[in-house]
């Protein structure tokens, strides 16, 4: 594994340097390639840990998440554009990342600029300023509804606080993850983050007319500035510090 140090280097993709055999992919490709194949999971990795260590401090949750998950989006619009293309799209999650992945230049044909965009946040869902480590079953599980529960948050964090203040959306220890949550807000500088809506309804799909085309582009834009931006003024801070050190 390429030594980096990640807390200098937080809006770089971890994918290829946890896993070098990808060293060649950046994006759309580096993100399937990797989801598809044997990987090293980037967000529990040994590097990752050892930040989130070094920024946390030792007493931290034990388990992590990407906040931002651009899968999401990316698959829909891929969906609605397969099945134009007459493909079928019914078919198990890994099958349809392969379909996705053989045919990017029919799906994003006339999409460049779309397609920079998912390139370009594809990148940054897999670096240091989209993870955070959060406590057991925050995602959910198999009979535990989380973050990551399809049917009620499709993943997006907004969507998620918003079912942590309803009583009735059955999260798991719901209560107990809004405290948590609303604790490390500030420390972990998610706020923007968690209020950003999704591009569109969560229970709509992107459709066949591109009626949705400009939202979903201005909430993928919004997505890769706020990850972009998370840390800054920490970043801000470390150079204000060795400028005042240089000039003692």
């Amino acid at each position: 594994m390429k030594e980096i140090d990640i807390l200098k280097n937080k809006i770089v993709n971890l994918i290829p340097i946890i896993n070098p055999g990808l060293k060649n992919e950046y994006g759309i490709r580096a993100a399937i390639l990797y989801r598809i194949s044997p990987s090293v999971e980037v967000d529990s990795s040994k590097i990752v840990r050892e930040a989130y260590k070094k920024m946390y401090g030792e007493d931290i949750p034990e388990s992590a998440d990407t906040i931002f998950n651009v899968f999401i989006p990316f698959k829909d619009f891929c969906r609605a554009k397969l099945m134009k293309l007459k493909y079928n799209v019914q078919i198990p999650d890994n099958d349809l990342l392969w379909l996705i992945f053989n045919h990017l230049n029919e799906i994003f044909d006339g999409y460049n600029d779309l397609k920079s965009l998912f390139d370009r946040y594809f990148d940054l869902m897999y670096s240091f300023s989209n993870l955070m480590p959060v406590p057991k079953y925050f995602n959910g599980s198999g009979n535990k509804n989380g973050k990551g529960t399809w049917k009620l948050n499709k993943d997006y964090p907004s969507i998620y606080y918003d079912n942590l203040n309803d009583s009735k959306s059955d999260i798991f220890k719901r209560e107990e993850m809004k405290i948590w949550i609303d604790s490390v807000m500030d420390n972990y500088k998610i706020k923007e983050m968690y209020k950003l809506a999704p591009p569109y309804p969560i229970d709509e799909y992107y459709g066949f007319d591109d009626e949705k085309l400009i939202q979903l582009m201005s909430f993928l834009k919004s997505a890769i500035r706020l990850i972009e931006d998370r840390f800054n003024e920490d970043e801000k801070k470390d150079t204000n510090i060795v400028l005042s050190a240089k000039s003692l």
